[in-house]
């Protein structure tokens, strides 16, 4: 059999239950960070395609979260280094495309994939940075007379999805519900309005924080050093938008910049109301 004929022999079919722990192989070889339990997570949240080789190996996967009837997001595209630039991600990326009609994809690309997103349409608008370090006991930050932090419930899950739609424009109740029975939410409770939320979980080798979502940076950087102090002592993971100004803070705090990657998008689409700030992002692949 030819190269051409072994290609074209590689079927591209809905991922399922059963591929999740070979996915989760491939993410490992790429030095990713993430678990058994974190492809769980995100399937259990989304949709997933996988490359399949005649003989049944599996050597590529995509996966991608639908909010509301406008966005999704896309990520975990990955192809095994045996397997790379013979076009399977390309494949992967039209099988995800077409399940996806009339939407607005959102991706974070790293390097590598950089040049094939912008190929099929996608266009850069964000830098993130991935912060991560060993958690070290913070001092807590203030917040004005009458506001306060308190652990964020179901009951608050309307509130908590305005909030982020206010911030990044897309309908996301549903993957706020998995994260909070994923992780511990808290909330900036203002006299019973809700002005800044945000999530920590276990992911990877340790705990990520994210989403933050605020009104303001000292409500982001309150319920930030609430978490890194609440986990002194263990691995932490945040990813930042660029812009969103605490990058310096990060640092004081003894969270480094370790990576960057470019948020990218297929069109300008609707503009968040900008109510409210995205101050780390659920997860790279999440957004």
């Amino acid at each position: 059999m030819t190269d051409a004929d072994r290609l074209s022999a590689i079927e591209i079919r809905p991922m399922r239950d059963g591929d999740i722990d070979v996915a989760s192989g491939l993410s490992k070889a790429l030095g990713w960070p993430h678990r058994l339990e974190d492809w769980q997570f995100m399937f259990g949240a989304g949709h997933g395609l996988v490359a399949v080789t005649p003989t049944g190996e599996l050597v590529g996967t995509i996966m991608w979260w639908p909010y509301g009837a406008r966005d999704a997001s896309v990520g975990m595209v990955i192809v095994s280094g045996a397997w790379q630039g013979h076009g399977i991600g390309r494949r992967l990326m039209t099988g995800a495309r077409n399940a996806l009609p009339g939407r607005t994809l959102h991706l974070n690309a790293t390097p590598g994939g950089f040049p094939l997103y912008e190929k099929l349409g996608f266009r850069p608008c964000g830098l993130i940075e991935q912060r991560q370090a060993i958690a070290t006991t913070q001092p807590l930050i203030l917040l004005p007379e009458g506001m306060r932090l308190r652990p964020a419930g179901q009951n608050d899950l309307a509130a908590l999805a305005a909030l982020d739609q206010a911030a990044n424009g897309m309908e996301r109740r549903d993957l706020l519900c998995d994260l909070l029975a994923a992780g511990k939410g808290i909330v900036v409770d203002d006299g019973g309005a809700i002005v800044g939320y945000s999530v920590c979980r276990p992911f990877g080798w340790g705990k990520v924080v994210g989403p933050v979502i605020a009104t303001c940076d000292q409500f982001a950087s309150a319920m930030i050093a609430h978490w890194v102090g609440s986990c002194a002592g263990q691995f932490m993971r945040l990813d930042v938008p660029a812009e969103c100004g605490l990058s310096a803070w990060l640092d004081e705090i003894g969270l480094p910049r370790v990576d960057t990657v470019t948020t990218m998008n297929t069109a300008t689409g609707h503009e968040a109301t900008r109510g409210a700030t995205v101050f780390a992002l659920c997860s790279q692949a999440l957004g």
